[in-house]
């Protein structure tokens, strides 16, 4: 038997006392031993420490031992029995005080109905030493006696057992009194070590056995049964039956030691899991006969004891083992309960950590060469170093009891140190003083999901970055000499086409080296496109700047022979030039698709000879880190039209027509018609490079127009309202107006106006306008708080007679709106035709508030004659044009796409909405999932395997794999996927474990996958963190892989709200296309979002990345919201489980109605939701249907559960210094933690309506904002996660008005997938794949963009 002890310091039984012949008692005031404040007197209690005896001095000296411990034994008896008398006296005397008062031994309430008194011990019960001696104990024969081992303690069983104080108060020998040394003591019927009868037959009465010095478990009997042991100074007990009265406690104990074993078991399995998948395990565990069923309050009960046995696991691990304390379910458990780490443990399940079968994961990564060279190349100098250096110091805390041991001298790490005699190379601590807080703090660190909150105020944050300026050095001596006579002359300068720089003769169009001023800096690299020399003689040069990679994103992961060209250009002095360079162009192979994943494909390098050769491939844009192929006659310089012609005017660089062209977007273009009193009257204008025309409509600022509507309507706020305090404790902890979800600060989608004059007033400082009749919108007009206005269609209008003069700064695009009596389709058809399509049909008057028919002027808007639909104009009137409505391009060939990490589908069903690609293959490694994608794409391969095999299967040759055809080299033309990041997790730096973490990621498979295949597209999709974990590496070797297989590549953080869903989902993307291909931009927002949620600027090394997209402050249409998502589903109750049901009505909202996508179907499916245990749903019942509510609105009273069960209250037991009193004068602290004391087990309270852990620890995590959380009908979802839980990492998870969580459909609708849309599996299956899963609209709206691209190529062809 292997078991752990912690022994007190000075245990009672190991002192020697003075006996009083006289047995005098001692006199103590009653109330102190009602209040448990028994103070030893001084002539005769008094104790001193001495050392404790041995087992050897125990047998060999066995008269005087007993002498002593008689002496002992009988004195601490009748201090026993004089409490329990005078206790037993007193309790009839009425207690008359207000304030709850705490035993101080086992500190327990004195007024609390749980506080049970020790019955009495059997009239033959005797001492421990007694008891010992009794011959009918011994497992010993005659003549062995002498043989046995002195220096262990004899085990003995016990049944019918007790544990108590000294003021007799039965306790729990699992409450930490043990490890604070308070005395505790047991009694019952002890028995030999090989009795199997739990009854009192044949057992000793004993009494006042201890004090309890250790308590262990000793394993599992037969696998399953807990063998639980008490340790004295003397002897150990293996526990059997309790007494009834105990049953209680030790019921308790079981509880928590089954559940430790349940967490523990299931963390080997699943070391990456969440705290809801924690939780759903234990619910589905089926506990040992007499163990209730587990529950989050059972975990959260017993959440120190299961964080001390995972960290004494974790104490058995070796090098190479995941630390299971570091997980993500054990972290959100340390920070959601409070525990503290590190401290004094009572005990350890004694279990060596075994190997355990691993679970259905994937494999090493199958790497091609081109990938696998990046990486080895990256991290080679890296590996060399840490070979050469010692390992990295583990940090420690310095705090907790566990950096306070001593090295044990026995683990594998003490036994390699010098001072035990070992080698000293391994650099580890001991393996019992690896200290959890700090491992527990690294793992926080380094988690990739750990983004920010979604909703966070980020108005403060600046976008952008400065532009970078290079500044060239003055300081060197340079003789420059003109070559020849000027060739050209223009604006005062003589142009020259070659110069000698200190002896070196350049030409125009050469690639130069020049000297920075800073010598630390590399040297610049420019192209020169011409020398001239100024009026004044200076000798100068217009360069073509090329950026080192290092300089790029890509930092210390680019090549340092490959540059990027630039449009930024600049005027300097020839004798900043330090010597010429060779460059060279890097052109695509013709056989470029043919490449991939052979080793040729590291030999297409041009040959560099030295240090100052390079090559590029690619133009580099700084602010949007767009890598795209070199523009057209990107190699050749431009001079002069024809240089022997006097006449010839210089040609424009590349740079400076980029930014002519910047310039030009800008301005605006007028084509006058026509003046009149000192004002210029035109027909049409160029403004961001569309032409608008009288007639046109178009998107203007929000603040252009304020529509006339009534007073805001008043949201109901908790701080204003004056609450009882007493019933709500917590309502205090609403510190501001903002509620998580809301949509108060959502900015007005963009006023439309119609065209009706555009002019220009004569004056020099005057700026051309123009003049718009405004459109309102449904939520424009006074009918904007009617319950029905929701339910109309975003696309529709009002036509008015308001007038707006605006600058042309206030348009931002260009739109489309009609008369619905014009259209010769419905309206359905005409919108989903094309982009920014809109309709009216009545004109609204603003003074009257009321609807009109619209004007006949207004009428004509959108008439058209036959064929108009397809672009041909009809003149309205002599001066105006019907505008030609924007299409969706026609794309003749849809791409044949590989989804990889497909689960149930999100990307590819996006895409196939977009009509961009053809879903012919798909992995996925969990069943469940695939097969939810395969009811979704029955055409579609689906392999359920692993992505690694797969790809190495394909590499070799192989086309069959159980009866499936694999995509072979240079079909897949389209590749997506979302590779999980968990790989990456512990990642400080790169030594050589780390780096094979690295290596084995599936990014680095998925990258490999575009490597051997070579698609057109690729699209990879993850957290928002993958752009910034671990200093942007993972990104920037990405990037890097891409680049030089050749794609061209670019990345940008994506706010999944501004697409049409009512959900905050922050994504991050990268896209790359083939060479020859065009790059893909990232799509405009179409509705408006909350600005706490669209922080989408990216920064790495200290630079600011933002994408292409403009409108960043308004969108077309209006948020999307909960309401318009789910106010036309039928209400379901807690735990529902029919998979079918009708729906309660028609579809209301505009949103509804297109995710009803079959007019006819009328079943509705997967609307079922998780069952909670009867504690939570009271909880849930609880909670107010406002906006806002959470856990801070709970009552504190006393309900019945749905089992029959009673809550209790919840105690305030603690000033809290933070937050002081409540204004009731109440106390507002729950634990000793809150007045700035250690944690005190005792204080933990459960089974209450306000979880006691909450307010526990809420002033370390923001109040616990959300949890327990209903959503807002007029506000969006938080991220749609895998497993939603009341008190998980998204707390607001409940129904806005029913009282449960929301359902599967509910979060599909979050995620914006139509009903349509199958899931497979389990309701956590299909949890999992919902929250796992790309919103389809969001992927929708890449996917259009690719099909731009597409069929600009095809026109080009």
């Amino acid at each position: 038997m292997v078991k752990s002890k912690t022994k007190e310091s000075s245990p009672a039984v190991s002192t020697k006392i003075t006996r009083n012949t006289d047995e005098k008692k001692s006199k103590r005031k009653k109330s102190d031993v009602i209040n448990g404040n028994l103070e030893e007197s001084a002539n005769g209690n008094s104790e001193k420490s001495t050392s404790q005896p041995t087992l050897g001095d125990l047998f060999s000296k066995m008269n005087k031992k007993r002498k002593v411990q008689n002496d002992n034994e009988d004195k601490t008896s009748k201090t026993i029995d004089e409490d329990k008398k005078t206790i037993s006296n007193k309790s009839s005397s009425p207690k008359t005080t207000t304030i709850s008062k705490r035993c101080t031994e086992c500190r327990e309430f004195l007024d609390s109905p749980d506080l049970k008194l020790f019955n009495d011990n059997p009239v033959d019960a005797v001492e421990e030493f007694i008891m010992l001696t009794d011959p009918r104990l011994s497992v010993h024969t005659d003549g062995e006696y002498d043989s046995a081992d002195v220096n262990e303690r004899p085990q003995y069983k016990i049944t019918l057992f007790s544990v108590y104080d000294r003021f007799t108060h039965l306790c729990g020998f699992d409450q930490g009194l043990v490890e604070k040394n308070v005395k505790i003591y047991f009694s019952g019927y002890v028995k030999p070590i090989y009795a199997e009868d739990p009854g009192p037959e044949g057992g000793i009465a004993a009494r006042n056995l201890g004090p309890i010095v250790e308590w262990f478990v000793t394993g599992f009997d037969g696998g399953e049964k807990a063998l639980i042991g008490f340790g004295t100074a003397f002897a150990e007990y293996i526990l059997m039956s309790p007494s009834e009265e105990y049953a209680p406690f030790v019921n308790a104990a079981l509880e928590k030691i089954y559940i430790s074993k349940a967490v523990i078991e299931y963390l080997c399995d699943n070391e990456q899991s969440t705290y809801e998948d924690l939780l759903n395990a234990l619910a589905t565990t089926v506990p040992p006969q007499g163990v209730p069923s587990f529950s989050e309050d059972t975990l959260l009960r017993h959440a120190q004891f299961v964080v001390e046995q995972v960290h004494s696991f974790d104490s058995a691990a070796d090098e190479h083992d995941t630390i299971l304390i570091t997980s993500p379910c054990m972290r959100a458990l340390i920070s959601l309960s409070g525990v503290t780490l590190g401290a004094k443990t009572s005990t350890k399940i004694m279990r060596p950590r075994q190997p355990k079968a691993k679970k259905t994961v994937h494999s090493l990564a199958t790497t091609t060469p081109l990938v696998r060279s990046i990486f080895e190349n990256m991290f080679f100098g890296q590996l060399e170093k840490d070979a050469k250096q010692t390992a990295p110091r583990r940090k420690r805390c310095g705090v907790c009891e566990t950096c306070q041991l001593p090295d044990c001298g026995q683990c594998v790490f003490c036994k390699n140190m010098i001072k035990f005699g070992g080698t000293g190379t391994s650099k580890q601590a001991c393996a019992k003083r690896k200290c959890p807080n700090m491992a527990v703090q690294e793992a926080e660190d380094d988690d990739i999901l750990n983004d920010v909150y979604d909703d966070e105020d980020t108005s403060s944050s600046k976008n952008g970055n400065a532009p970078y300026k290079r500044h060239a050095s003055t300081k060197q001596q340079v003789q420059v000499e003109w070559i020849g006579e000027a060739c050209h002359i223009e604006n005062s300068k003589k142009y020259f086409e070659s110069a000698n720089v200190n002896g070196e003769k350049i030409h125009c169009g050469d690639f130069i080296l020049v000297t920075p001023s800073d010598p630390t800096t590399p040297m610049y690299i420019a192209r020169i496109q011409s020398m001239f020399e100024t009026q004044f003689g200076e000798k100068m040069f217009h360069g073509l700047w090329f950026e080192r990679g290092s300089n790029t994103l890509l930092g210390e992961t680019s090549d340092p022979h490959e540059l990027f060209g630039t449009f930024e250009c600049e005027d300097k002095e020839l004798h900043t030039v330090k010597c010429k360079c060779t460059v060279v162009y890097k052109e695509c192979p013709e056989n470029w698709f043919q490449l991939g994943g052979t080793e040729e494909s590291l030999l297409d390098l041009p040959p560099l000879n030295d240090e100052k050769c390079f090559y590029y491939q690619k133009w580099y844009d700084s602010e949007t880190c767009r890598f795209e192929d070199p523009p057209p006659y990107h190699d050749s310089y431009p001079f002069q039209d024809n240089p022997s012609e006097q006449k010839g005017e210089l040609v424009k660089c590349l740079g400076c027509r980029k930014e002519a062209d910047d310039d030009k977007a800008r301005c605006v273009e007028l084509e006058f018609v026509e003046e009149e009193n000192d004002i210029k009257y035109c027909n049409s204008a160029v403004w961001l490079g569309t032409s608008i025309r009288v007639g046109d409509c178009v998107y203007l600022d929000p603040d252009v127009f304020t529509p006339r509507k009534e007073s805001e309507k008043k949201k109901p706020n908790f701080l204003e309202k004056e609450v009882d305090e007493t019933l709500y404790p917590e309502v205090y902890r609403r510190k501001n107006d903002y509620v998580k979800g809301s949509n108060d600060d959502v900015p007005e989608p963009f006023r439309i106006g119609y065209v009706m004059k555009i002019f220009q007033k004569k004056k020099k400082s005057s700026q051309p306008k123009v003049l718009v009749k405004m459109f309102f919108r449904p939520q424009d007009t006074h009918k904007w708080d009617l319950p029905s206005t929701y339910e109309l269609d975003l696309n529709l209008l009002y036509y008015s007679d308001e007038e707006v003069t605006v600058d042309f700064s206030k348009i931002k695009g260009k739109c489309y709106v009609v008369f619905g009596e014009n259209l010769t389709e419905s309206v359905e058809e005409y919108t989903s035709k094309g982009p920014h399509r809109f309709y009216f049909y009545e004109n609204y008057n603003a003074a009257s508030k009321s609807f009109e028919e619209p004007p006949t002027k207004a009428q004509r808007i959108g008439r058209v004659g036959k064929g108009g639909s397809k672009g041909k104009n009809k003149a309205v009137n002599g001066t105006t044009k019907e505008p030609t409505e924007e299409l969706h391009p026609v794309v003749n060939k849809k791409l044949k796409t590989l989804d990889v990490f497909a689960g149930c589908g999100g990307l590819s069903y996006g895409f196939h909405a977009a009509g961009v690609s053809e879903s012919l293959w798909a992995i996925e490694i969990e069943e469940p999932a695939a097969q939810a994608f395969r009811l979704n794409f029955p055409r579609s391969e689906v392999f359920i395997e692993d992505c690694n095999h797969l790809l190495k299967l394909v590499m070799d040759g192989q086309e069959m794999i159980k009866g499936q055809r694999l995509p072979q080299k240079g079909e897949v033309e389209c590749l997506t996927g979302g590779p999980p990041c968990q790989g990456f997790s512990g990642m400080n730096r790169f030594n050589s474990r780390e780096y094979s973490c690295f290596k084995n990621s599936l990014v680095v498979t998925y990258l490999s996958y575009c490597d051997f295949y070579r698609p057109r597209f690729f699209i990879l999709e993850n957290v928002r963190n993958f752009v910034s974990f671990k200093k942007s590496m993972i990104l920037k070797l990405a990037m890097r892989c891409l680049l030089r297989m050749g794609y061209q590549c670019t990345f940008a953080v994506m706010q999944a709200g501004s697409y049409g869903v009512p959900q905050t989902r922050r994504r991050a993307i990268i896209l790359a296309a083939a060479p020859g291909e065009k790059l893909p931009v990232f799509p405009e927002p179409t509705h408006v979002f909350s600005p706490r949620a669209c922080q989408l600027t990216v920064q790495v090394d200290e630079k600011k990345f933002q994408s292409n997209i403009k409108w960043t402050t308004s969108a077309p249409y209006r948020t999307i919201t909960v309401k318009d998502a789910l106010s036309d589903l039928p209400p379901i109750r807690n735990g529902a489980k029919v998979e079918e049901i009708s729906y309660a009505g028609e579809a209301l909202s505009h949103f509804q109605k297109k995710l009803r996508v079959v007019e006819y179907e009328c079943v509705l499916r997967d609307h079922i939701c998780k069952e909670m245990n009867p504690l939570v749903e009271a909880r849930m019942q609880h909670i107010p249907t406002l906006p806002g509510a959470d856990w801070r609105d709970l009552p504190n009273i006393v309900v019945r559960l749905n089992d029959g069960t009673y809550t209790k209250l919840l105690k305030y037991t603690h000033h809290d210094v933070k937050n002081g009193k409540a204004s009731n004068g109440a106390l507002r602290g729950v634990c000793a933690c809150a007045s700035g004391k250690a944690c005190d087990p005792a204080d933990r309270q459960f089974n209450t309506l306000i979880p006691w852990c909450l307010p526990h620890t809420g002033n370390r995590h923001n109040n616990w904002s959300g949890l327990y959380g209903r959503l807002e009908w007029d506000g969006f979802f938080s991220t749609t996660i895998t497993n939603p839980e009341p008190m998980g990492k998204q707390g607001r998870v409940l129904h806005p008005e029913q009282h449960r969580l929301v359902s599967v459909r509910e979060c599909a609708r979050s995620q914006g997938f139509p009903d349509s849309y199958r899931f497979f599996g389990t309701i956590l299956d299909r949890h999992r794949q919902v929250g796992n899963a790309v919103p389809p609209p969001l992927a929708e709206a890449i996917g259009l963009e690719i099909r731009k691209c597409l069929a600009h190529k095809e026109q080009i062809a």
